[in-house]
């Protein structure tokens, strides 16, 4: 009997799918990045990730779509395009069904939302500003990074960081432990708008080359491009999630770059990661592009 395909097993794929969420991401296709054939592979992609390949793929585009609603000034047709649709139309009707409204209605009831949520984010910030430090915000370009990597599924409050010594002892008994490593955790959903069972946090150590993946850990390289950065200095918990508060509000009142938000970035400037220490310091790191005003890019 054919052992059953583990979700860590297909990290490649689902690494592919996160990273090309634009592109065609037909059955054929993916199969064809397994190796299988379209109907094995149908069949291992439900049993291992719970949702055929069409449902994952449909969720993941409408969600990002739904996260760059709340945060972009983008219109609603080049959100939709960016995310993989091929029309408003298709779009607006796949949406609606998924979230219960039209796109439109959802970035108004959003904003609706916010101004209300503003104000207690900002009686939360003031009550724990004692409790961590952050620096003001800065603009960087960053370098492709190759990370191997463990997966967190559910929300990140409940992130076991004793993963990251695993990972450590995995790159270890590899030969790719260097000491010059740096371990980084990477947020790719937003929890107010993905199932909180569905959320994906990765546990990663930067490697200094590609590895054949095996087992829980993967390999993935971190895309490069420009950053907005500010260091965090505090536990991790409630604070961070205040720490992220004042970074979008810095960057918000930036008008040279256009905000992405996704996936988030962090940067662990400790070789002992827990949650536990009052002072941990971390480099928060959110996309963004730089803004285009016709054919100048401001700088």
């Amino acid at each position: 009997m054919q052992a059953a395909v583990t979700t860590e097993q297909l990290l490649p794929v689902l690494i592919y799918i996160q990273s090309h969420l634009a592109d065609d991401l037909s059955l054929e296709q993916m199969a064809g990045q397994a190796d299988l054939s379209p109907y094995h592979f149908h069949r291992v992609f439900h049993s291992a990730v719970g949702e055929t390949l069409k449902q994952y793929t449909q969720r993941l585009r409408l969600e990002q779509a739904a996260y760059h609603l709340k945060i972009q000034d983008a219109s609603i047709l080049d959100i939709a395009l960016n995310a993989g649709f091929n029309n408003h139309e298709t779009f607006s009707r796949a949406f609606k069904r998924w979230f219960g409204v039209s796109p439109r209605d959802y970035r108004e009831s959003f904003g609706r939302a916010l101004q209300d949520r503003s104000t207690a984010a900002r009686t939360l910030l003031n009550k724990l500003a004692t409790d961590f430090q952050l620096s003001r915000v800065t603009i960087k370009k960053l370098n492709p990074l190759p990370v191997a990597f463990i997966r967190h599924l559910g929300s990140y409050l409940t992130v076991d960081v004793s993963l990251f010594d695993r990972l450590h002892q995995w790159a270890d008994r590899e030969g790719l432990y260097t000491g010059e490593n740096l371990f980084l955790g990477v947020g790719h959903d937003d929890p107010n708008v993905t199932p909180i069972d569905k959320v994906r946090y990765d546990l990663c150590l930067t490697v200094p080359e590609r590895f054949r993946a095996a087992g829980e850990v993967g390999f993935q390289t971190l895309s490069g491009g420009y950053f907005a950065a500010a260091d965090y200095v505090g536990p991790f918990g409630p604070t961070l999630e205040a720490a992220y508060f004042q970074m979008f509000q810095e960057m918000l009142k930036m008008k040279n770059i256009e905000i992405i938000g996704l996936p988030a970035v962090e940067i662990y400037r400790t070789t002992n990661i827990t949650s536990a220490y009052a002072l941990n310091h971390t480099e928060l790191l959110l996309p963004v592009r730089k803004k285009v005003i016709g054919n100048w890019v401001i700088r």
